[in-house]
C-alpha cells in the first residue's frame, strides 16, 4: 500500500480500543517501512525507494499509544530541501542538478558511483546494537533513533570498522545480545560475502569482527541476498541466482541506469547453499545446489537427525522485485507473484561415492532419511549434492515470523501476511504448522495487515502460548490505523486499539516488539 506522509503524528495519541491487554504486556511495537515518495515534482519510482517513517505502538497499563517520525537521514534532508531526489536509490536515478549547466549535467553522467553516495535511507528494518535502537537498510549505513520519541539521532558506518561493503537489514539476535550479520566485501581473491559478528556492549561496532567468509562464484557480479539463517552450529546462506553486475553498477552515472537495472536474474542458473560451521568459520566441502529460485526471507533453519533443514519463502523468479514499482502497484491489471512456504532439507556429514561403479550405483539415490517430507537429496557428483524442495503451504505467505525462542532449533509455526496473486496488499494474517500443514487466518474487513511479531507468554511451555501483534491500515482512509493482539494458539482475537490520525498513515515492512524490562531485545 502506497501511501505517502505528509503530516508527521511526532507525539503519542491514543485510540479507541476493543478487548483487553494482558496485564503483563508493557513495551512498545515498533516498525520501519517506506513512507514518502514526492519532492516537489519528483516522485519515486519503486516502493523500495520511499523515504523511511518510523512506527511506534506503545502498550501501557492496559493502553495503547501511537505515533510516527519522518527519519531524517541525508538522503531525505537534502531531497526535502531540493525539492527532488538527491541520492540514488534502488529504482530512481538521482534528479539533475538544474543550477548546472548544460554541459554540467551531461559531464555528470560519467562520473562514477561512489562508496560514499550510498543511500543512507534506513527504510527496512530496525535492530538493537548493544543497547541502542538503529534503523537499517541494505548499505553500510545504520541510523541511531531514540526509541521513545523517535528522534533521528548519529549515523553509524559499518564498514568503517569491518570489511564489507553492506549488510542485511534482517541480522540474527542471540540470548546474549550478540548480533550476527552479513555483507559482502572485495579482496585480492575477488568477491566474497562476510559474516559479521557484533558482540554486545559499548563497543558492539569498534569490536565487530568477521567469523565467516564465503567466496563469490561469479566474478564480476554478487547474488542479491536479504537474509540468511543460522542455527546453533551452522550459518546458511543462499546464493540465488539474481546478480548484481559490479560493472554495471559503479558506472550507473554514466549509462544513466538503476541499481535495479544492473541486477538480472538468470533462471538456467542453480541456487546454491552455502553451509559455514560457526565453530571453525569454515565452509562446508558439499556444495547445496536446488533448481532455480528466488527468495527475500528465511523462517527458520534448523538441525535434525544429521540433517539441515531450511525454511523460507520461495518465489519461482525474480518477478516480484520489478512488480513492486508505484506504476504497477496502481495497476488494477497487474498480477503478483506469491511466495510459498517452502522446505530444503540437507544432509551432513554423507559422504560421497567413490569411484565411477559406486557413483552410478548410488546416482539419484535420495540421502534425505527423515520422516513426513517430500524433500529429496542427491549427489550430482562428488562436490555437488542436488537438493528438491517440499512446498509445506502453497498459501502466500510473507515476512514470515516465528517465536525467536525457537530461532535455529526445531520448531513448528510460522506467521506471515497472506497475499493473493491479483491483489498485492495483504488482507489476511496466516499462521502455518509445519508439522501438520493446517493453516489458519484472522481477516478485519477493509483493512491490510503488516508483519506480524510473536510475544510469548510468561512462563509459557508451548511454542505457540503467546500472542500474535500486528498493525493494519484502513485500506480507504489513509489517515486510520490499528493495532492487533491475536492468540497465538487460536488466532483468536484478543484486543484491537483504532487511532485517527491527522497526517497519512504509511504501511511498513518490519519491526520488533521491546518489552518494557528487557535487557536484550531480538526478533
Amino acid at each position: 500500500m502506497v501511501r505517502h506522509v505528509d503530516v508527521e503524528t511526532a507525539l503519542p495519541i491514543g485510540g479507541k480500543m476493543t478487548g483487553e491487554f494482558p496485564d503483563w504486556l508493557e513495551g512498545a511495537l515498533i516498525r520501519n517501512g517506506s513512507g514518502v515518495y514526492h519532492f516537489g515534482k519528483t516522485t519515486v519510482n519503486h516502493i523500495f525507494d520511499g523515504m523511511a517513517v518510523v512506527h511506534r505502538f506503545e502498550i501501557s497499563q492496559g493502553k495503547a499509544t501511537y505515533q510516527n517520525r519522518i527519519l531524517l537521514s541525508d538522503s531525505y534532508l537534502k531531497s526535502e530541501a531540493e525539492q527532488r531526489l538527491m541520492v540514488i536509490q534502488f529504482g530512481t536515478r538521482a534528479s539533475p542538478d538544474p543550477c548546472k549547466s548544460l554541459l554540467g549535467r551531461f559531464m555528470s553522467h560519467f562520473e562514477m558511483l561512489k562508496p560514499d553516495q550510498m543511500t543512507d535511507n534506513c527504510n527496512v528494518n530496525v535492530c538493537y546494537y548493544g543497547d541502542e535502537l538503529y534503523a537499517i537498510t541494505e548499505s553500510p549505513n545504520l541510523q541511531r533513533i531514540d526509541p521513545s520519541s523517535l528522534d533521528s539521532e548519529e549515523k553509524v558506518n559499518v564498514s568503517e570498522y569491518v570489511a564489507v561493503n553492506a549488510v542485511t537489514a534482517h541480522p540474527h539476535v542471540g540470548e546474549d545480545g550478540t548480533v550476527y550479520n552479513m555483507g559482502n566485501a572485495f579482496g585480492p581473491d575477488g568477491a566474497s560475502y562476510n559474516i559479521v559478528e557484533f558482540p554486545p556492549g559499548k563497543s558492539v561496532f569498534k569490536e565487530a569482527k568477521i567469523v565467516a567468509t564465503i567466496p563469490c562464484r561469479w566474478k564480476l557480479s554478487q547474488a542479491y541476498y536479504h537474509s540468511f539463517g543460522m542455527t546453533d552450529n551452522y550459518f546458511v546462506f543462499i546464493e540465488i541466482p539474481l546478480r548484481l553486475n559490479f560493472l554495471k553498477a559503479a558506472a550507473v552515472n554514466m549509462t544513466g541506469s538503476t541499481i535495479s537495472s544492473c541486477m538480472e536474474y538468470y533462471p538456467d542458473e542453480r541456487s546454491r547453499f552455502v553451509v559455514i560451521d560457526r565453530r571453525t568459520g569454515e565452509n562446508l566441502k558439499t556444495v547445496y545446489e536446488a533448481p532455480s529460485f528466488m527468495t527475500f526471507h528465511h523462517a527458520n533453519a534448523y538441525e535434525k537427525d544429521g540433517h539441515l533443514i531450511v525454511d523460507l519463502c520461495e518465489y519461482k523468479d525474480a518477478s516480484i522485485l520489478y512488480s513492486m514499482t508505484l506504476k504497477k502497484l496502481s495497476s488494477t491489471k497487474q498480477k503478483f507473484a506469491c511466495s510459498t512456504f517452502t522446505r530444503y532439507v540437507l544432509p551432513l556429514n554423507v559422504k560421497p561415492p567413490q569411484g565411477t561403479k559406486q557413483f552410478k550405483e548410488q546416482y539419484g539415490t535420495n540421502l534425505v532419511k527423515l520422516q513426513d517430507t517430500k524433500c529429496i537429496s542427491y549427489w550430482k557428483n562428488k562436490k555437488v549434492m542436488i537438493c528438491k524442495p517440499d512446498h509445506i503451504s502453497l498459501h502466500g505467505i510473507e515476512l514470515p515470523r516465528i517465536n525467536y525462542q525457537y530461532n535455529g532449533k526445531y520448531y513448528r509455526y510460522v506467521y506471515g501476511i497472506h497475499a493473493t496473486e491479483g491483489n498485492p496488499e495483504p488482507l489476511q494474517m496466516i499462521k502455518i504448522d509445519a508439522e501438520t500443514r493446517k493453516v489458519q487466518f484472522w481477516e478485519r474487513q477493509g483493512y491490510a495487515v503488516s508483519e506480524p511479531v510473536f510475544i510469548a507468554r510468561p512462563q509459557a511451555t508451548e511454542e505457540d502460548d503467546g500472542y500474535i501483534l500486528f498493525s493494519a491500515l484502513d485500506r480507504f482512509n489513509s489517515k486510520r490505523v490499528m493495532l492487533v493482539l491475536l492468540d497465538a494458539s487460536t488466532f483468536k482475537e484478543v484486543a484491537t486499539v483504532e487511532f485517527a490520525t491527522k497526517g497519512t498513515v504509511s504501511s511498513d515492512y518490519h519491526g520488533l516488539f521491546a518489552a518494557k524490562g528487557d535487557l536484550v531485545h531480538r526478533y
